[in-house]
């Protein structure tokens, strides 16, 4: 229980998202608003665990990263796997550390195209 005009600062958060900023790297995938909440966020949260989580494009220069992990996942009975890489920094005593997922279908995006195709067409919806 919290007492009432107590603010408890957060010393850990998830955060994932398709749009991404590592600013040491200088890579932004951004379509819009939220890469620029985001890039606020990296420099202004309070301090604490920043966990990042993203896709990896493929027309994107991440820089050396760590390889931190790999999973298989099950897509329409087909195993797939997901190669997890990451980097960390710190700022402000934020300690920002990003999980760059690898995947083909993550890779084939570019970064002046983030988001899925439009359901409503055939290649898609093959």
């Amino acid at each position: 229980c919290q007492p009432a005009g107590l603010r408890v600062e957060p010393r850990h958060i998830l955060v994932a998202a398709i749009e991404h900023t590592i600013p040491e790297r200088n890579v932004k995938v951004s379509a819009g608003g939220l890469g620029k909440v985001l890039d606020q966020m990296l420099r202004e949260h309070p301090p604490g665990i920043m966990s990042l989580v993203h896709p990896m494009f493929g027309d994107v220069d991440y820089g050396p990263l760590d390889e931190h992990t790999r999973f298989t996942i099950v897509v329409d009975g087909k195993d797939q796997e997901i190669v997890v890489y990451t980097m960390q920094s710190e700022l402000n005593g934020i300690t920002r550390v990003w999980y760059i997922l690898s995947h083909e279908l993550f890779n084939e995006r570019v970064k002046t195209a983030p988001y899925p195709s439009s359901m409503t067409k055939v290649k898609t919806l093959r």
